[in-house]
Formats: structure tokens, C-alpha cells, sequence
């Protein structure tokens, strides 16, 4: 993905097998033990911009990487973890970039299974952003009228008809229809619950 905007990438890995999958789509590609700092000077990687860490399941080998790079002086580092543990340790070194895609899609997929969302993005514990459709409720009246945000504590961030491919701001004055996609903020809890307000209805 980066390399498709135009970034060049250098791939480090000890498999020689991915290093050959990768060596016609990265910029430089070397198989090398990313633990070893001496390494890590000789290819460069202390003059680069950002650093991503996305070892697997080898903890030991991610976790002295990263103290590697820190001591090497990157200071943009995204690291991978793949628990909570792993993903503490990466903070109390110093790593501020913590992603955990497995735990991450988990919770993801948990409220899309549910059907009433289409896409889910955890921006905090507190925060989420949700793709879904407009309740019959809040439809065919503009938005500053149903009182959204007071009533049911979400804001409609964007709208979507289903005749445009374009996405646009949901000021108070829109009109939501029933056939829109709508972009929904608010608490995770409260996002949901407006995203079922028309199983309510049919209940």
C-alpha cells in the first residue's frame, strides 16, 4: 500500500523465501536478522522515517527489535502485538504506535455479525465511527429537527445518496432517506443502539 503512493520501502525479514515473494515491489529487500543492531546500522534503518515492526508470533524477536530501533534513535515506530501482554511490554519501551489488527478486527467483525452496521472503526475505548443506514425515524425531516445528537447522543458525520458515489457533510439542514448510507460518531454503546432503531420499531 505504501509503495502504491509512491513510498519507498525497504523489507527485512529472515525468511528468504518472502524476501524473494517482495524483492520485484519493495525498493530494497534484505534477509537479515532484525535483532542484531549492527545489522540494522549497515542496511540504514536508523536514517529512515518510519519503522514498522510487524513480527508474528515470535514476542522475543518483536520485543528486541523495537529496543533495537529505540536505541537506535527511530522514533516513528508502528509495532505489531498480539496480545495485551505483548502489547504493554511495546509501550514500556517506548513504542507509541501499538497496533493490534487481530484484536482489532475482532471487535470490528463483533458488531458487523450483528447486520445492522456495514462498517465499524474504533477511533478510542470511547469513540467509534459506523457506517450503517438511516433509521425510519430520523428519515424524510432534516437532521437539526429529529434532534439526533440530544436525543440519541450520535452525530451524522457524512451522508451518502444512493444515486451519488460521492460522500457529503451532514448538516443540521440534510434530509436523511431511508435508501442513504450515513457515517454515525458517538460512544460505542450509543452508536449501536441508533443503528437498531428500527428493529425497536419492529419489535
Amino acid at each position: 500500500e505504501l509503495t502504491a503512493h509512491g513510498v519507498d520501502v525497504i523489507g527485512i525479514d529472515i525468511d528468504e523465501g518472502l524476501i524473494a515473494e517482495y524483492s520485484d515491489e519493495l525498493a530494497f529487500v534484505s534477509r537479515a536478522d532484525s535483532t542484531d543492531e549492527a545489522v540494522l546500522r549497515q542496511l540504514g534503518v536508523n536514517e529512515v522515517d518510519r519503522v514498522v515492526i510487524a513480527i508474528g508470533s515470535d514476542l522475543q524477536a518483536s520485543i528486541l527489535t523495537a529496543s533495537k530501533l529505540l536505541k537506535l534513535g527511530n522514533k516513528h515506530i508502528w509495532a505489531k502485538a498480539i496480545s495485551e501482554p505483548h502489547a504493554e511490554i511495546l509501550h514500556q519501551l517506548g513504542v507509541t504506535n501499538v497496533v493490534r489488527p487481530e484484536n482489532d478486527m475482532g471487535t470490528r467483525l463483533a458488531h458487523l455479525i450483528r447486520g445492522h452496521i456495514s462498517d465499524f472503526l474504533p477511533i478510542d475505548a470511547d469513540f467509534v465511527l459506523a457506517r450503517t443506514t438511516p433509521p425510519v425515524r430520523v428519515a424524510d425531516v432534516p437532521l437539526a429537527s429529529v434532534g439526533v445528537r440530544s436525543r440519541y447522543g450520535v452525530t451524522v458525520v457524512a451522508f451518502k445518496r444512493k444515486t451519488s458515489q460521492y460522500w457529503d457533510i451532514g448538516d443540521p439542514d440534510v434530509t436523511l432517506y431511508a435508501d442513504d448510507e450515513i457515517l454515525i460518531a458517538g460512544h460505542p454503546k450509543k452508536v449501536e443502539a441508533f443503528s437498531e432503531l428500527d428493529k425497536d420499531d419492529d419489535n
